[in-house]
């Protein structure tokens, strides 16, 4: 988990800072003001996801309800990779997205595939330990 939770990371830091060095000559002469204010706000929204897996990553790994919100917000870097793969014409920007998109995939099916497996013997074992001391023991003499 712990490779995962730094993977994130880097691809959180990557997607805030990849785009805006790829754009630098001409990325201030946008067409229209749409665009260029959604394109930030997806971009925003893909590196939130990534730094929240980052930063949640203890928690996931026991809790199947923030594992599912995990992979919920990573709808937000797959559907930004998908619409710039799909729109975008220059080759930097398709390598890109086709990165973000592939690395979004791996990490949604990291988060997905232990939920998909029944619970195991060590987590059942686990919880009845907690179950035990939560419950009064009575001694008979």
């Amino acid at each position: 988990m712990i490779f995962l939770r730094l993977a994130c990371l880097v691809a959180g830091i990557a997607v805030l800072v990849a785009p805006p060095a790829m754009l630098f000559p001409n990325g201030a002469v946008a067409p229209n003001l749409a665009g260029a204010l959604a394109m930030p706000l997806m971009l925003l929204l893909a590196a939130s996801a990534f730094f929240f897996i980052t930063f949640a990553g203890h928690r996931i790994k026991r809790s199947p309800s923030l594992r599912r919100l995990c992979v919920m917000l990573l709808a937000a870097p797959f559907l930004t990779g998908v619409v710039t793969l799909w729109l975008g014409m220059d080759p930097n920007t398709l390598w890109m997205s086709g990165l973000l998109l592939s690395f979004t995939l791996v990490t949604g099916l990291a988060l997905v595939y232990p939920m998909l497996q029944g619970p195991s013997a060590g987590r059942m074992r686990a919880r009845d330990g907690r179950r035990s001391r939560r419950e009064p023991v009575l001694y008979q003499a």
